[in-house]
């Protein structure tokens, strides 16, 4: 039976495969692949998704230490209403757009990804245009903040 497996045109051709080898010092690595393959185009570059993306989830986050301690030192105010209304979805907004990158990867789920960010974009929307409605007609994030923690 070895000797039949020996002598199959199969292993014959594999044992001369091996022998002819050169060395890999001499082997262009990636010279049989279609020349599509060959170059890799970087998709374009996205001011909002490099640095300037990092600075901005950065400065929302340090944006919001001032703000608070300012709610809690003076109390309702104007200002600290529509600071706190604008700043705190913003930054909640970059924090579910991580997530939504990290576990809905478009190249993955291109769909998913889509309606997951197109969600998010109308549930940030909705946030916003509700803050504007509490903070004008009702009696505003810091006051209504400062009643749940008395409460």
């Amino acid at each position: 039976m070895a000797l039949r497996l020996a002598a199959t045109p199969t292993l014959r051709s594999a044992a001369r495969l091996m022998v002819s080898q050169q060395s890999m010092a001499l082997v262009k690595i990636h010279s049989s692949a279609p020349s599509q393959y060959r170059t890799i185009t970087p998709p374009p570059t996205d001011r909002l998704h490099g640095s300037y993306h990092w600075d901005l989830e950065r400065g929302a986050s340090l944006a919001l230490v001032p703000i608070i301690g300012a709610q809690l030192a003076l109390g309702a105010s104007p200002v600290t209403d529509t600071l706190l209304g604008v700043v705190l979805p913003l930054h909640l907004h970059i924090g579910f757009d991580a997530c939504i990158t990290d576990y809905f990867n478009p190249r993955k789920a291109p769909v998913l990804s889509k309606v997951m960010t197109a969600t998010l974009y109308a549930s940030t929307a909705a946030t916003l245009v509700g803050c504007y409605q509490f903070n004008t007609n009702d009696i505003g994030l810091t006051e209504f903040i400062a009643r749940l923690w008395t409460a």
